[in-house]
């Protein structure tokens, strides 16, 4: 791979590029929130909300860096890691006297695609009333967005059990690559085997923190 030629730091071309990336800088954001200004909120604008905000993204990164051929220096901190300033949060909370988990796993056999996408849009629009048919079409758009529509709206009752402190959980939907009936087997070490995350195809996941 040839070398990449370096730029002298404070020489007339470090000037002119950093000139550039700023004209560019300040014209990407001029188009950023202009693309903001416009939007009402809908799920559908997604789309085009996630590429301007990549597309202002690049232009920071190049006019940094152009900042630091110029410098050697860093104006914008991009790659930080902001975790460490919660990093003691948890260390404040009170130890539980005990935890319990509770891991549950559920077999639905879908029949009506169509309905059961119906009632996650719907559920989604009273969620959000702002949303329009478009906005939930793209919101929910397969069954296992319809079903996490349908569970958002219902609420999860661990959130708010008196006398515990929630800790986490998580949820994945999986399409399992063959599906057995469950064993009769009532016992603990058949009901162990049937709660794992079956082999398949992870669709989607969710967790709480």
């Amino acid at each position: 791979m040839d070398d990449i030629e370096e730029i002298d730091q404070f020489s007339d071309e470090s000037r002119a590029v950093l000139r550039h990336s700023t004209d560019a800088l300040i014209a990407g954001l001029r188009d950023h929130v202009a693309t903001l200004l416009d939007l009402r909120g809908g799920s559908a604008e997604q789309s085009r909300l996630f590429a301007a905000n990549d597309t202002l993204e690049g232009l920071l990164r190049d006019w940094d860096d152009a900042v630091f051929d110029h410098t050697g220096t860093t104006a914008l901190p991009l790659d930080d890691d902001e975790d460490d300033d919660f990093a003691d949060e948890d260390d404040t909370r009170d130890v539980p006297v005990e935890v319990l988990t509770l891991v549950t796993r559920v077999d639905l056999g879908v029949h009506e695609p169509g309905e059961l996408l119906a009632a996650g849009r719907a559920a989604h629009r009273r969620l959000w009333p702002t949303e329009t048919e478009a906005d939930a079409a793209v919101a929910v758009e397969d069954v296992q967005q319809a079903v996490y529509a349908l569970l958002h709206e219902a609420g999860e009752p661990w959130l708010d059990l008196p006398g515990t402190d929630f800790l986490a959980a998580a949820r994945v939907y999986v399409a399992p690559e063959e599906y057995a009936a469950p064993e009769e087997d009532r016992t603990p070490e058949s009901f162990s085997r049937r709660v794992v995350v079956p082999e398949g195809t992870v669709l989607f996941s969710e967790s709480w923190a």
